[in-house]
């Protein structure tokens, strides 16, 4: 981790911080085209195969395309950009995989303590609109978050966004930025009334923070990822046990 906090040269500079944080910005775009463009063509090849609409495999195929999406335009982009630097990936140490083991402990504790907060002063969050599928599409997304969706918004918000952001305002100030625009990509991924979805974009932001810490204490991209998937997979285990009635 690096020890300055700040910006990288002690001070921020508008110019840096407009370009960086433009780039920031059109690669979250960039990504949410590229998925767009994504998901219906893995929806399409899951009914070629005999899937049917609406099936848990057709919707697993559909996630499968918008994490791809993701992952897909965050490296385009830094490629056009000449940044593929930004990304500091590496086969995880034994320390790495103790952070990350110890990360996913507390970014679950943390989801239900700040959820059971909101709660508390009257403001629950919407749901992730993933959990109106089928039982068996749950099940399907306990091994499959490590390998979708948490590779491909790891790779695109702490990896790009993150990485962009460190270079104008430093570690901190990247870290919140990042996790600002991660939380508001959920707004649109929840269902529920407006003030139900902003809450569920604050929770999202919270644990973004906690994503991002993880990503500049370790400088591995794999750490987040790993917490990212092991946060998600407990989710939907819950879902699905929730839903075949078996808790």
């Amino acid at each position: 981790m690096s020890a300055r906090l700040g910006p990288p040269e002690g001070d921020v500079e508008p110019r840096a911080l407009a370009v960086r944080g433009g780039q920031a910005v059109l690669s979250v775009a960039a990504s949410l085209v590229a998925a767009a463009a994504l998901v219906p063509a893995f929806e399409s090849v899951a009914l070629a195969v005999g899937f049917a609409d609406g099936s848990a495999a057709t919707a697993v195929f559909t996630t499968v395309g918008n994490a791809a999406g993701f992952g897909v335009a965050g490296v385009v982009f830094l490629l056009y950009a000449g940044d593929l630097d930004l990304l500091r990936a590496r086969v995880p140490t034994r320390r790495d995989a103790a952070v990350a083991a110890a990360g996913a402990a507390a970014l679950i504790l943390a989801g239900y303590g700040i959820v059971a907060a909101f709660s508390a002063a009257g403001l629950a969050p919407s749901t992730n609109r993933a959990l109106e599928n089928p039982p068996a599409y749950f099940l399907a997304m306990v091994p499959l978050s490590f390998l979708t969706v948490a590779v491909g918004e790891e790779l695109l918000f702490r990896g790009v966004v993150q990485g962009e952001l460190r270079r104008a305002v430093g570690p901190a100030g990247a870290v919140a930025g990042a996790s600002l625009l991660f939380g508001l990509l959920h707004y649109v991924a929840g269902a529920g009334t407006p003030t139900q979805r902003l809450v569920y974009v604050a929770v999202a932001a919270m644990l973004g923070v906690v994503l991002g810490a993880l990503y500049e204490y370790t400088g591995n991209l794999v750490v987040p990822v790993v917490v990212h998937g092991a946060y998600n997979a407990v989710q939907f285990l819950v879902q699905y046990l929730s839903a075949t009635g078996t808790v």
